[in-house]
């Protein structure tokens, strides 16, 4: 069975959805000149969100997959790892965060 998106094949929509988004992403950089840059990086991270979230749906299977679970949990099995790994670093040694490079702390960019 093959999945359908609006009565289209699942990955053929994707795939024309995904060109289309380039291609609009290579005219926002052609106009790059003609617009402020905090535009232009919102325009692009927009895209790449979306763009992000069709590959995640469609090509990854996990929507699909009649063991999408078992898939799920494969793919956040390290995240637990990571959040250890991070609250031990930062409980362990809370001082350390005091000798970060200035890019690294809060403010730098100005936001």
């Amino acid at each position: 069975m093959s999945a359908k998106i609006m009565g289209f094949d699942a990955y053929n929509f994707n795939f024309f959805w995904l060109m289309l988004l380039t291609a609009v992403e290579v005219g926002v950089v052609a106009q790059s000149e003609n617009m402020a840059w905090a535009t232009l990086v919102f325009v692009l991270v927009s895209i790449g969100i979306v763009k992000f979230v069709g590959i995640a749906a469609v090509f990854m299977h996990l929507r699909f997959s009649p063991d999408s679970n078992v898939l799920t949990a494969t793919a956040l099995f390290p995240v637990i790892f990571i959040v250890l790994l991070v609250l031990m670093v930062g409980l362990t040694s809370p001082s350390a965060v005091e000798n970060l490079p200035a890019f690294c702390r809060p403010g730098y960019y100005g936001l």
